[in-house]
Formats: C-alpha cells, structure tokens, sequence
C-alpha cells in the first residue's frame, strides 16, 4: 500500500513540474504567417518571427488550421512552448510550439 501512494505520488510530481515547464507567449493578434517548405513560420503584432512546427511534426496541422481561422477573424491567439526558458521576444525559427490557445474577443 505504502508503495502504491509513493509511486502515485512520484508520477503527479512529474506530471506537475512536466506541465509547468513551458513558455507562455503573451496572446495578440496574428500579423503573417508564412509556410517555406514543411516550415510553418508566425509573426503577431508587437513580437518576432517565431516557429509554429514542421508540417510532419504531430499537431502542427491543428495548430495551423487554428491560427489561420483566428487570423481570418481578427481573434488574438496565445502560442506556449515546452521549454521553460524560451523568450518570446526574440526571432526564433527552429523550436516548434507546443500549444495554440484561441481567444473570442
């Protein structure tokens, strides 16, 4: 019994500190998007370039679906990254996101 709570408790700290870890990108409103090859590349009103993933990549797709769709509607979008120490404030073209949040207003 005792192993099972420990080993219970060891898997919601590493779900936890796993769901912690990323970059929340401040939400605006999407200026460009831009596909070179298999390259999905973004750009929002008031932040650089960044990379929303490779085509191949599992969810980019979505993510592109949504992005355009919040585009075409003038809606803001957050972007997050895994890395807890990704800056938002530069140009980055080579980590991909993770997550795209949609806003109504």
């Amino acid at each position: 019994m005792t192993k099972s709570i420990i080993l219970i408790a060891s898997a919601a700290l590493v779900f936890s500190s796993s769901t912690l870890a990323r970059t929340n990108c401040p939400a605006a409103l999407v200026q460009n998007i831009q596909i070179e090859s298999d390259k999905v590349l973004y750009v929002q009103y008031g932040y650089p370039w960044r990379s929303l993933g490779n085509l191949n990549e599992p969810g980019t797709r979505e993510r592109l679906s949504a992005l355009l769709a919040a585009q075409m509607a003038g809606k803001k979008v957050a972007v997050s990254y895994k890395d807890a120490e990704y800056d938002c404030s530069t140009t980055n073209y080579s980590v991909s996101a993770y997550l795209l949040r949609t806003y109504t207003d």
